[in-house]
């Protein structure tokens, strides 16, 4: 577990650090959002991992890494009258994060950040809210 928390702090970090923060404001929440804020919101889930990989270097790590295969969600959520700008928000968060690196801490290390589609959309007419899903496939290891 150490690796997907140290995957989540990081994500949340190199968020905090571009504009749809700095200059947008945009809500960012780990894992749940509270009912109370205003929309549009970004949530990211963790999904699952695969811990099947190893990889054994004689030199550096004898012992072999301890490597993390992970899928997290990253969740657009925007009112009525929001759509075109749910929009820009999930294609901007795919060129922060799409093929780019995280800077994890506790020893670990990003290996890949690969976006895995390029938002699922839906309207839900009762909420009469929108959500823009994207998955992210992350690889890290330690």
């Amino acid at each position: 577990m150490l690796l997907i928390q140290e995957i989540e702090k990081a994500l949340y970090a190199k968020y905090l650090l571009s504009t749809l923060w700095t200059v947008d404001g945009i809500n960012f929440y780990l894992n749940h959002a509270p009912n109370s804020k205003n929309y549009p919101i970004i949530c990211v889930n963790y999904i699952s991992s695969n811990n099947s990989m190893a990889m054994i270097n004689p030199t550096t790590k004898p012992s072999g890494w301890d490597y993390v295969d992970s899928r997290f969600q990253f969740s657009i959520f925007g009112n009525d009258k929001q759509y075109t700008q749910i929009v820009d928000i999930q294609n901007r968060l795919e060129n922060l994060f799409h093929r780019q690196s995280l800077t994890l801490g506790n020893d670990c290390t990003c290996i890949a950040v690969i976006s895995l589609n390029q938002g699922t959309k839906f309207w839900d007419e009762r909420l009469k809210i929108w959500h823009i899903s994207n998955d992210f496939r992350i690889i890290a290891g330690r």
